[in-house]
């Protein structure tokens, strides 16, 4: 595990556990992982590997049963529920598989709901809005709701939300899950770049070998533990990695 300066958020023994007696599950058992400010680290594991279990719960969006989660320096299992929710609010971004764009909004009016839901005044973020929109390829865009955007064109959409605030952390679950192999390695560039750019910390979810190797690092993970990792794999490296743990699992 990674720990010390510069460590953007750290999980320290995580235990999740569902259910009692016979339908207990453990889908995480010990997890200690640190990643840094900058680093674009993606999280692959064969299905129920505890991928997604743990996501949510570096990202605050579900607690562990045990162990803790430190970010930026704060602790969060201390926290109330309305300090976690401005924690999330000011420090983090999501991005999803699924757009979960607002049909009636533009693409410029959904890219800063964040502002609005935050109470802050939109135009303090008129030129941050320009900014982002231009990263994306989306200037001349902007005014068009997502049904008139194409799949890719919308995750963009959603990864500008997701940057509008400067949030120090983007977790990403499977963001390019719906997007064709061209438009998805467009989307994994641009969160590269944000992680470069801003001195992000990046962690994204995915089954895919090719999205995995645009990565800085790969965490392997199996019957919810860590059972490997890597630094610059390519995807024929990966997949073998994945092929290792579901014969072995």
């Amino acid at each position: 595990m990674e720990s010390g300066a510069g460590i953007a958020v750290e999980a320290v023994g995580l235990e999740k556990v569902y259910g009692e007696g016979s339908a207990t599950v453990r889908a995480l058992k010990g997890v200690s992982l640190g990643f840094r400010a900058g680093e674009f680290a993606a999280i692959m594991g064969p299905s129920g590997s505890g991928k997604s279990t743990l996501l949510h719960i570096l990202g605050a969006l579900d607690t562990p049963t045990s162990g803790r989660v430190v970010v930026g320096g704060t602790e969060l299992s201390g926290l109330s529920d309305r300090r976690l929710t401005l924690l999330r609010r000011e420090r983090m971004g999501f991005v999803f598989q699924f757009f979960n764009l607002i049909p009636t909004l533009s693409a410029e009016e959904n890219v800063l709901l964040p502002v609005l839901i935050a109470g802050k005044r939109p135009s303090e973020y008129a030129e941050r809005l320009d900014e982002l929109l231009d990263l994306v390829g989306l200037a001349g865009r902007r005014r068009h709701r997502p049904d008139e955007l194409s799949g890719g064109e919308q995750q963009r959409v959603a990864i500008a939300r997701a940057l509008i605030r400067r949030p120090h952390i983007i977790l990403a679950d499977e963001p390019t899950g719906n997007l064709d192999s061209k438009t998805g390695a467009e989307v994994l560039a641009l969160l590269k770049e944000s992680a470069a750019r801003y001195e992000q910390t990046i962690l994204m979810v995915t089954h895919d070998p090719r999205a995995a190797a645009t990565a800085d690092r790969v965490v392997f993970l199996s019957d919810g533990r860590v059972v490997d990792e890597a630094r610059g794999p390519g995807p024929d490296e990966i997949l073998e990695r994945i092929k290792t743990l579901e014969s072995t699992g």
